[in-house]
């Protein structure tokens, strides 16, 4: 087991397990109020149907699922999940359990960051993607038609707990969507190493993948400058990703988007074809699809929608070498002349 305690707005523990026999000693003594929300999808509650009801024997438990996928991260989920938490009773008092992937991880998270302007939240990921990146650093957020993650609040939960056993059952398609992110950490800091990745998921490559963020996250909890460093590969992934209308994974877009990144960073940080191919082993390393079916011209296009958008320019991580990336503001035509 593995612990890691993120100290921001709200300080909390994150745990990373392989027995869910520790859950309670872990969670429950962070649940409150006599009501229990537990969030989930279609997928998770077919596989973990009452798995944590279990837990909570001296709590009233209420399970709401959504359908999986993009979709659901939508305002009429979130707005039938508020009116279901009113309808049964809910108060300030009580708590909501995110369980399941990023999309369960940031809708629960806004539900539970919104309603009576704020209850506990558990963030209980049961993917490798959510496991190493929403579930820690308190964003949460629905999309709109015209962008992602467009509407949300930063809302640290009260515990985060994480257990490898949940990524038995996921198919190979969301495992290579979590090791995409998971290599974005390696291009931040060397101590995720391309040996540690090789690997496959343990508790410890979770564990140093985490730590990345956390220590990003107390410096910079609101992302006014550092934390954007997170987001290397994302603002090009994001853009891709909604192209394609979500049906490419959130991960495949990342690395779609970072070799993107190493791309412009090559010419802007005149790096060297030596050193150029080295850094993109990297980016091959789990053998993901890494061609994009979409104009350069179309995608900077619509990162003209991305929060880090100021209509002129957005801020975008490049990378002068494994373990040193760097944020720079660029306009939009000097990113299309880089990309081509």
């Amino acid at each position: 087991m593995y612990r890691l305690r993120v100290k921001a707005s709200r300080s909390y523990n994150v745990t990373i397990s392989d027995n869910l026999n520790d859950f309670v000693s872990e969670i429950k003594p962070f649940i409150k109020g006599e009501k229990v929300a537990i969030i989930s999808d279609n997928n998770v509650n077919s596989n973990y149907s009452g798995i944590l009801d279990g837990f909570f024997t001296d709590k009233k438990i209420y399970t709401y699922v959504v359908t999986a996928g993009e979709e659901s991260k939508s305002e009429k989920t979130y707005f039938k999940l508020i009116n279901s938490l009113s309808k049964d009773g809910f108060t300030r008092k009580d708590s909501v359990i995110a369980f399941g992937g990023g999309v369960i991880g940031d809708l629960a998270g806004f539900v539970a960051s919104t309603y009576m302007r704020g209850i506990t939240l558990i963030q209980v990921p049961t993917t490798i993607l959510s496991a190493v990146d929403s579930s820690v650093g308190g964003k949460t957020a629905i999309n709109l038609q015209s962008g992602k993650n467009l509407v949300g609040c930063f809302y640290q939960p009260y515990a985060v707990y994480i257990n490898t056993s949940f990524f038995k059952t996921l198919p190979e398609r969301e495992i290579k969507s979590g090791f995409g992110e998971i290599i974005k950490y390696a291009f931040l800091k060397k101590s995720v190493s391309y040996d540690l990745i090789k690997q496959g998921i343990s508790e410890k490559l979770i564990y140093e993948c985490l730590k990345i963020k956390r220590d990003i996250v107390q410096r910079d909890e609101k992302e006014s400058n550092l934390r954007a460093l997170l987001n290397f590969g994302h603002t090009v992934g994001h853009a891709i990703e909604s192209l394609s209308a979500y049906t490419v994974s959130h991960g495949e877009c990342v690395v779609k988007g970072m070799k993107y990144a190493l791309k412009l960073s090559k010419s802007l940080h005149k790096i060297s074809d030596e050193k150029y191919l080295k850094v993109q082993e990297l980016l091959s390393v789990c053998g993901h699809d890494e061609e994009c079916s979409y104009s350069v011209q179309d995608i900077v296009n619509k990162m003209a929608y991305d929060k880090k958008s100021d209509g002129r320019k957005v801020s975008f991580v490049s990378i002068k070498d494994i373990g040193k990336p760097e944020i720079v503001k660029l306009d939009y035509k000097t990113i299309e002349n880089y990309l081509k």
